[in-house]
């Protein structure tokens, strides 16, 4: 088995910053991220799409499995090299139940993993600007649901959209690579709305009801003390203040990072 010895925090960098390098023509895609500094907000709130729609990311490692002892080459699922994202158990599986929770109102919502080996292989494709391409997409909205506390995987080959959802082996066709995420962007299109304020109010709003609703149900010992994170009074009303906002919800209930994407 080969890990590529980098975290998903550096992974999830690496993937954002080429999608604000990304040239697709008429399509721009901005991370929002709460740990912006207070003096870049002017500049990164000038970059922001005028017009276009929100995705999320919940960034994976995958291991390299190619020995004949790996599981799923000894027991016949795949005859040669895969690719394993372990999903994490912490808590009954809570990050992805809340993550099937959100897609159901943000279908955009996808698991991001890589497609390379190593940590050489990691280096040289970020410095060849290659990070996104070599990384596999996979939707929220077509993974399966978990109600118990067990371990459970995705798992994909290089070359082929379709993946297997385990422990109870589940296949589906669809995935996408980052050489396709132009494509995935831009079908998105018919979706788009003018990003302003009122975008904004509606979208913190929205993420809040969810986060309300799963710590509600999961913990309800720990609604009180992510209040202030809700609270309505302490956002200001600008733009960028709601946008980041709604990504510090994100980043502290469900783990995903905001990309808004358009023109």
């Amino acid at each position: 088995m080969a890990q590529i010895g980098i975290s998903e925090f550096t992974f999830g960098y690496a993937f954002l910053f080429e999608q604000t390098q990304a040239n697709w023509g008429d399509l721009k895609a901005a991370p929002v991220l709460p740990s912006l500094q207070q003096e870049e907000h002017e500049g990164w709130d000038a970059r922001l799409p005028l017009n276009g729609i929100d995705f999320y990311y919940q960034f994976k490692l995958s291991d390299y499995l190619s020995r004949g002892n790996a599981t799923f080459i000894r027991n016949g699922t795949y005859s040669s090299p895969y690719y394993r994202i372990w999903l994490h158990q912490h808590n009954a599986n809570q990050q992805h139940r809340r993550l099937r929770q959100h897609c159901i109102a943000n279908p955009n919502t996808f698991y991001a993993a890589p497609q390379f080996n190593s940590l050489e292989e990691f280096n040289s494709r970020f410095l060849a600007h290659q990070i996104t391409t070599e990384s596999r997409i996979i939707p929220l909205a077509l993974c399966d649901d978990i109600h118990d506390g067990d371990r459970h995987c995705i798992t994909f080959q290089r070359g082929y959209s379709a993946w297997i959802f385990h422990s109870e082996p589940t296949k589906h066709e669809k995935s996408y690579t980052g050489r396709e995420l132009g494509s995935l962007y831009r079908d998105s299109r018919r979706q788009w709305q003018r990003i302003d304020v009122h975008f904004a109010e509606r979208l913190l709003e929205k993420t809040r009801e969810i986060a309300k609703r799963v710590i509600i149900e999961e913990e309800p010992k720990r609604a009180a003390v992510v209040r202030p994170l809700l609270d309505e009074a302490q956002v200001g009303r600008e733009r960028r203040d709601l946008l980041l906002r709604t990504a510090d919800i994100l980043s502290a209930t469900l783990g995903v990072t905001l990309v808004l994407v358009g023109s």
